[in-house]
């Protein structure tokens, strides 16, 4: 458990400013993946994986928020803190993976059409209307 005033709640209390501070972060990042999930803005593979370990950097920091809450007593006043980060982290985890998984979809689909676009050109040299 930790002491009031001890190393441990000091150590706690950086992570509960970084966590936050990551939290704001990703939300910015978050945002942008959405967009490109719903076609409001260009998707890639890269985006997609960049999205899949931001997913996974989240799911390290709630992994983080559980033991620091289980090292705290009952009543501490930083749980609450941390319980409105592991919510805002579950939150942003979600988020990011429906859209992760929403670019997949789009993605293929400007594979194919740019595969549509360059057999197209491909028929009209061979038919002699390319230029």
């Amino acid at each position: 458990m930790i002491a009031k005033g001890s190393n441990d709640e000091t150590e706690a209390r950086r992570h509960i400013a970084l966590l936050q501070g990551m939290i704001r972060h990703w939300n910015v990042i978050a945002d942008e993946y959405r967009d490109a999930a719903r076609g409001r803005a260009q998707v890639s593979a890269q985006m997609q994986r960049e999205a899949d370990r931001t997913h996974r950097r989240i799911g390290e920091a709630l992994e983080l928020c559980d033991r620091l809450i289980d090292n705290l007593p009952p009543g501490h006043d930083m749980r609450r803190d941390l319980f409105q980060i592991e919510w805002a982290l579950q939150a942003l985890s979600e988020s990011i993976a429906i859209s992760a998984e929403q670019m997949g979809p789009r993605i293929e689909a400007s594979r194919t059409v740019a595969g549509l676009r360059y057999l197209l050109s491909a028929l009209k040299q061979d038919a002699g209307l390319g230029a």
